[in-house]
């Protein structure tokens, strides 16, 4: 079953920031991810609404880098 998921994670950098916003916009995701300022720290948040995204987003994650994602149910995108 397809539901609005969210996945977020905290870019240990500008760089690792950078380059997994790059990804996502390559990969078609322009409206879907969002970043919150906590303090020094980044927020990115990308919103999916199916399966096949959640995969992709994940495997950009991945190769960005970044081994701790958090998910969320349901998307405000």
């Amino acid at each position: 079953m397809n539901a609005p998921m969210t996945i977020s994670c905290c870019p240990q950098n500008e760089d690792q920031l950078r380059r997994i916003v790059i990804s996502l916009k390559e990969a078609g995701l322009f409206n879907s991810y969002e970043e919150q300022a906590h303090g020094e720290n980044i927020l990115l948040l990308v919103h999916t609404q199916t399966f096949e995204e959640r995969e992709l987003v994940r495997r950009i994650l991945r190769t960005a880098g970044v081994s701790e994602l958090i998910y969320g149910e349901g998307a405000a995108a």
